[in-house]
């Protein structure tokens, strides 16, 4: 790394341990609901209801743009860390998998204000030629903290199912401290991402959405984004339900397969994937992705047709590989389409089309998956297929593979390559501290 850089990637290092560990919240979440902890238990309307939030969190990021106006982006960073952090501590309050469902859903959409202002912060923290190895670094030490975090939470749960509580008020100690360590990343003054215009919400909705249409690349990457992230938030969360229902798993091999592996594998796989994807464009890197899901998701199908355990096994560690990458992808690959003064705005709609369809991609998923859902009063008859929900999955990663493959054939460079031939140095802007 340069060495201009080196302060901030110490620093986001130690930050990422308690960034990681709050991550691996969603896959124990997961199993912690299909476990025999609650009395009723969890079921998949629970499951639905904890991956819409986790994932529907993400259309509040237009907010991250309009908040940048008036506080820092560092800002954004730590205070609802802190806020995420006190909430984890309402966990032990009451014994309901409804209660535990709705604390953790809360602490997941306090959380998308740090994910948005920390990708806004990469593109000023490190140059275009280090950013993937830099966040593919970070971001493997949050998967080793998520994995340590979640076998530590396994065991516990294991051993004290009682106390399952005390794995989420270490998490929340993590997420405090790491906020008071990003606090000390130095930047400087000049504040790139503010505004000195006074514009209403709905004119910056409005002038944001022009920006967007404008600019065809981006928008035709939007939508080879949504055929695999729509089929991985529609059936991720159910893989837990198809395990208890389908394969008649043990409340152990939920944990492992649902939470353990996956964290293990993307722990190992993220800082390999980091420096291959300083090498491609985002749109290759896609590809690969959505090829690797596409074949995930057809063991899982395989598993629950079949009743049996391994497939999900072998299933879980697939996608969990492609994600030590995909994560990576997400987070920078907008990266290379807006030019400076877009960053924020750039990422606002990206993470905010993510999270529109992590809202709707479970619900359906849930209605996919079961012959009836409950949702409150109200009882809606679905299709009841089951395991082959994995199955719709698959095809529609593999038509996210074979569309990004196309979209390389147009590709014609990042903004910052046309920067540096106008003679503009990326990476030099600042932001406030």
């Amino acid at each position: 790394m340069p060495i201009s850089c080196r302060p901030a990637l110490f620093y986001e290092t130690f930050y990422n341990i308690g960034s990681g560990a709050f991550v691996a919240l969603f896959g124990l979440a997961l199993a912690t609901l299909k476990s025999e902890i609650f009395t009723p238990g969890g079921t998949k309307e629970h499951l639905m209801f904890v991956a819409a939030m986790f994932g529907g969190s993400s259309l509040l990021s237009p907010l991250v743009g309009y908040l940048g106006k008036s506080v820092s982006m560092r800002l954004m960073v730590i205070v609802p860390n802190l806020v995420a952090a006190v909430i984890l501590f309402a966990t032990c309050s009451f014994h309901s998998a409804g209660f535990f469902a709705v604390i953790i859903g809360v602490a997941f959409v306090i959380r998308v204000f740090p994910r948005v202002a920390e990708m806004n912060m990469f593109r000023v923290l490190y140059p275009a030629t280090h950013r993937g190895t830099a966040v593919g670094w970070v971001k493997a030490v949050a998967a080793v903290s998520g994995l340590g975090v979640t076998v530590a939470a396994t065991l516990w749960v294991m051993w004290r199912p009682g106390l399952y509580y005390v794995p989420y008020w270490g998490v929340g100690i993590a997420l405090a401290c790491s906020a008071f360590v990003y606090a000390r990343i130095p930047v400087r003054r000049r504040a790139v991402f503010l505004s000195q215009e006074i514009t209403p919400p709905h004119r910056a909705l409005w002038s944001g959405a022009r920006v967007f249409f404008a600019d065809r690349r981006f928008v035709l990457y939007q939508v080879g984004f949504w055929f695999a992230g729509f089929a991985n938030h529609m059936a991720h969360a159910f893989v837990a339900e198809s395990l208890k229902v389908n394969a008649l798993a043990s409340d152990r091999a939920v944990f492992w397969i649902v939470a353990v592996i996956p964290a293990l594998c993307m722990a190992g796989s993220a800082p390999l994937w980091g420096r291959l994807l300083d090498q491609m464009n985002p749109m290759s890197g896609r590809a690969l992705f959505n090829a690797i899901q596409c074949v995930a998701y057809g063991f899982h199908c395989l598993g629950g047709v079949t009743q049996q355990a391994w497939p999900f096994v072998v299933g879980s560690v697939l996608h969990a590989i492609g994600m030590g990458g995909s994560t990576i992808n997400w987070l920078t690959g907008s990266l290379y389409f807006a030019t400076r003064e877009r960053v924020a705005l750039y990422n606002s709609i990206h993470v905010a089309l993510t999270g529109l369809r992590g809202l709707l991609a479970p619900l359906v998923g849930v209605l996919i998956y079961g012959g009836t859902v409950m949702l409150g009063p109200w009882t809606v008859p679905g299709l009841g297929l089951g395991p082959w929900l994995f199955g719709l999955s698959a095809a529609l990663s593999l038509c996210g593979a074979v569309y990004m493959v196309w979209m390389t054939r147009w590709d014609a460079g990042s903004s910052e390559e046309s920067l540096l031939k106008g003679g503009v140095a990326p990476g030099g802007q600042a932001v406030s501290s």
